[in-house]
């Protein structure tokens, strides 16, 4: 009977500190980042001056501004996204904080999908200040619950694949360069999907689920993925 309990014990004990070892990372990166206020700061500085130049270079042409208003807004993410995630490796490396978390005796997939937590929460920060100004500039109604849905699954992907790729990055001289030129390309499928599902929405009428399937199908799809190819990958890039 006691064999039997603590057989049944041993994985629950081992799930909790998974958990445990994942918002261990989180919090980390949250506290790191409310002592420095880089990364967010840099992303905002960014995103605000890009929507501020779009809206006034297309004050002329406001109809097209806002027939192309969701592309501008993947643009901006994906940019200000990989400012973020390329400063907050930087700034890791810099402190070696990074040589501290992996002396620690956690599984390296579980310090994966902590950074990953902890990017996802930074950019969804980001995002939670675009839509306002997207609203405003352009128009539109970004404020549906189907579009706020695909904005957060496009930022799942995005994220995923660039925490391992900054991870892969930040040990180079060029990780300034490398960053974007590896991580821009490798999120495209996932920002052409979140952007012509949101479109889909940006019209008067919504959309039958027939004219959205295929790109919300191809957005999990690529969460997936790069969530799957970190998980089993990570370690590997980490010890390299």
């Amino acid at each position: 009977m006691t064999d039997n309990a603590s057989q049944h014990a041993t994985p629950a004990t081992g799930s909790t500190a998974y958990l445990q070892a994942i918002w261990a990372i989180v919090w980390k990166d949250l506290t790191m980042e409310l002592r420095t206020r880089q990364s967010l700061t840099i992303m905002a500085v960014f995103s605000v001056a890009a929507v501020l130049v779009f809206n006034f270079a297309l004050e002329l042409e406001l109809d097209a501004a806002r027939n192309v208003s969701t592309g501008l807004l993947w643009i901006v993410i994906l940019l200000a996204g990989t400012l973020g995630l390329n400063r907050t490796a930087a700034v890791e490396l810099e402190n070696r904080s990074i040589d501290a978390v992996l002396a620690a005796p956690v599984a390296r997939s579980a310090i994966y999908l902590g950074k990953v937590l902890s990017a996802s929460l930074f950019v969804l920060a980001l995002e939670a200040l675009l839509l306002p100004l997207f609203i405003i500039f352009f128009n539109k109604p970004y404020w549906l619950p189907q579009v706020m849905l695909i904005i957060i699954l496009g930022t799942i992907g995005y994220i995923a694949a660039g925490v391992l790729v900054s991870s892969m990055s930040v040990q180079t001289r060029s990780r300034d360069v490398l960053l974007p030129v590896l991580l821009l390309p490798l999120s495209l499928p996932s920002a052409l999907a979140a952007a012509t599902a949101v479109a889909a929405f940006m019209r008067p009428e919504l959309p039958a689920w027939s004219e959205v399937q295929a790109p919300i199908a191809l957005l999990v799809a690529f969460d997936v993925l790069m969530l799957t190819a970190g998980f089993l990958v990570y370690h590997y890039v980490v010890e390299e």
